[in-house]
């Protein structure tokens, strides 16, 4: 039975019954952010709290404290027919239809623009395998024979040459690696999974030699990326980045990103026009054993269709809307 008097509050996140002669600025734990759905996620962009999980999402707690409101919404929704929430307007719900435009401005003069070197961090894997990597070539140095101990290269066998003649047993994926939409499979089997340490730790479909070697040669890379929380990750995967010798520089617009891989053997060359723009003194760079992380802070709230800017298909956009 409700209580006389009392007053249903239709924030986000509350949903008490209030009573108005005691309504204060402490009463009430609310959300004032708009909900953002982005890649399966349902997040509230005043406190970024996230769940793929809808009940879940509606079930956390209020981040700000205010006021009660009996202000009813023009429509109501009821979830479950016990609880009732109240839709966002469309222009108040930050998620991608395919038709967001990019924030850049055409009357941006390019030399006006200032780059900012990315701050970069080095995680104690990547600093420890480096070191590792320095002893081993300074031995190897030493002698052309294939020492106890060195690995095989084989895609996804984990064996090491232990002194004897036989090169048999290699379980390896004879495939390409391929990133695609966040999820990471070899060509060969295609098993797929979202998760990198997953993927690198999948046995091998195909059995055939191992292939001994102490100095390792790598030049390819590969990249991915994806937006969320207000951020744009482009992930390129390489072993052996050197950090003394990352040069990655942004202006807000464009990105550029050059550096050594496989312990120097390999050169990281890339450059990108940005689809939209993004503040790099809030952006940094996390270099790991098998993966360098570039993190941009987005200057806008909405969704990437694409990480570069395409003049072609957003004038296109542009006409569209």
């Amino acid at each position: 039975m409700v209580d006389e008097g009392k007053l249903q509050c239709y924030h986000k996140g509350c949903g008490l019954m209030f009573d108005p002669t005691e309504n204060n600025s402490e009463a009430c734990t609310y959300h004032p952010g708009a909900p953002y759905f982005h890649d399966a996620y349902k997040i509230w962009t005043c406190c970024d709290k996230k769940s793929t999980d809808f009940g879940t999402w509606m079930g956390y707690k209020g981040c700000t404290r205010g006021k009660h409101s009996n202000e009813k919404p023009v429509d109501i929704v009821k979830v479950a027919a016990v609880k009732e929430i109240r839709p966002e307007k469309e222009e108040d719900v930050i998620v991608w239809k395919g038709l967001n435009k990019s924030g850049k401005s055409e009357k941006n003069d390019p030399s006006e623009r200032v780059e900012v070197t990315l701050n970069v961090e080095v995680t104690p894997g990547a600093t420890a395998a480096i070191e590792r990597k320095l002893k081993e070539v300074a031995e190897a140095a030493q002698s052309e024979d294939v020492q106890i101990g060195a690995p095989c290269r084989n895609n996804g066998c984990t064996a090491e040459y232990d002194g004897t003649k036989s090169s048999h047993g290699c379980v390896h994926h004879p495939g390409a690696a391929i990133f695609h939409e966040g999820m990471k499979y070899w060509s060969c089997c295609k098993k797929k999974t979202s998760n990198f340490g997953t993927f690198l730790e999948q046995v091998g479909c195909t059995a055939s030699e191992h292939k001994f070697r102490n100095n390792e040669v790598v030049s390819k890379f590969r990249e991915d990326w994806f937006s969320s929380n207000g951020f744009v990750t482009i992930n390129v995967y390489c072993r052996g980045a050197l950090p003394e010798t990352a040069n990655i520089v942004s202006d807000g617009h464009t990105l550029r990103v050059t550096m050594k891989h496989g312990f120097g053997n390999a050169d990281v060359d890339l450059d990108y026009d940005l689809w939209d723009e993004v503040l790099p003194e809030e952006s940094r760079v996390v270099i790991g054993e098998r993966k360098v992380e570039i993190s941009l802070k987005q200057k806008h709230g909405t969704g990437w269709p694409r990480l570069k800017f395409d003049p072609e298909l957003d004038a296109k956009k542009d006409e569209e809307a």
